[in-house]
């Protein structure tokens, strides 16, 4: 099973004001001193007390986030780190609210209903940074090939955060700066696609009516000799954006001119492909594959110590593009 890892960036609003802040005011902490060690601790508590003991509901996604600690599991603890300011673990999630049929491939006739009250679970590995005196933390979670939490993490960071009423952070995919510069430095221009949507005036036979049609144009351009790599393709690309035009009606369009400019990019050392964007050098999204870093065993499962080796090192990559020198 191919495994991902996905980057998230937790920005706690003006109110909230640093971890430190909201641990606080979430725990009514008035005794003191107010130790870096007791702010963790109490971060780590309120985590715990979401995913620890219930399932924690998105009823909106119909998604559940828990801890399975159960009879014949391996070992199960969600552990912290107050002087590195990381929480790291399994965490155990997936779908319900769902009927369906549970058999053995064996024997058809013994199966068993899975019931709407039923979650159906698999085990992710999460991987928290949050520096007690900043507004700023780094998420780090496996996504699996045909199982994913994705849209069951902001909601549960939302809740985690929050203090009152209102939302207590932005919960925001993050693509590392360094990730995107490595797949660049060696990818070469695959194609270019724009797209359109015109609407013209046909005159009809008649002479005097005339009519409207609506036309999708899609144009591709694919290099066949020289490619371009694409730290060196912009001037490749805006020559095509501008050479070259579509004639509708009376009026001619440029290609720079449409409202879709796609294009795909390979880094054959890497072998893989890529979209991108034109003009937009945000919208190039690359994926952090965890079996390119680490191996799996028999099962296609990781061991949590390289898990949370590879996370170390990637966290210490990403901490400079978000945190500059303040928490390195």
């Amino acid at each position: 099973m191919c495994s991902k890892l996905d980057v998230y960036q937790i920005c706690l609003s003006k109110r909230s004001g640093t971890l430190k802040d909201v641990v606080i005011k979430k725990n009514n902490i008035t005794d003191s001193p107010i130790t870096r060690t007791k702010i963790f601790n109490s971060f780590y508590r309120n985590l715990l007390e979401l995913i620890g003991g219930n399932v924690f509901c998105i009823d909106a996604k119909k998604m559940g986030l828990t801890i399975f600690k159960g009879k014949g599991e391996r070992i199960n603890n969600i552990l912290t780190s107050h002087s590195s300011f990381v929480i790291e673990g399994f965490i155990d999630a997936g779908p319900y609210n769902s009927i369906r049929k549970l058999a053995k491939l064996s024997d058809l006739s013994k199966r068993r209903t899975i019931n709407k009250n039923d979650i159906v679970t698999d085990r992710y590995y999460f991987y928290l940074y949050f520096p007690w005196d900043s507004k700023i933390g780094i998420l780090m979670v496996q996504s699996k090939e045909n199982s994913s939490i994705r849209r069951a993490i902001k909601p549960f960071i939302e809740r985690l955060f929050k203090t009152d009423a209102t939302k207590g952070c932005r919960v925001n995919i993050y693509y590392p700066k360094w990730l995107k510069e490595h797949f660049i430095d060696g990818a070469n221009l695959c194609s270019l696609t724009y797209e359109q949507e015109f609407v013209t005036q046909i005159q009809t036979e008649e002479e005097t009516l005339i009519k409207s049609e609506d036309f999708d144009v899609k144009v591709t351009i694919v290099p066949k000799t020289d490619t371009e790599t694409i730290s060196n393709s912009s001037t490749i690309i805006n020559k095509i954006g501008s050479l070259f035009g579509i004639k509708i009606g009376t009026d001619t369009f440029s290609l720079s001119s449409f409202t879709k400019k796609k294009g795909v990019m390979r880094n054959d050392d890497l072998k893989k492909s890529l979209p991108f964007v034109i003009d937009k050098e945000d919208e190039i999204h690359p994926i952090i594959h965890i079996d390119e870093y680490i191996s799996a065993d028999e099962n296609g499962d990781f061991k949590r110590e390289d898990l949370k080796s590879l996370c170390d090192n990637l966290l210490d990559k990403i901490k400079l593009e978000i945190y500059g020198f303040e928490h390195r």
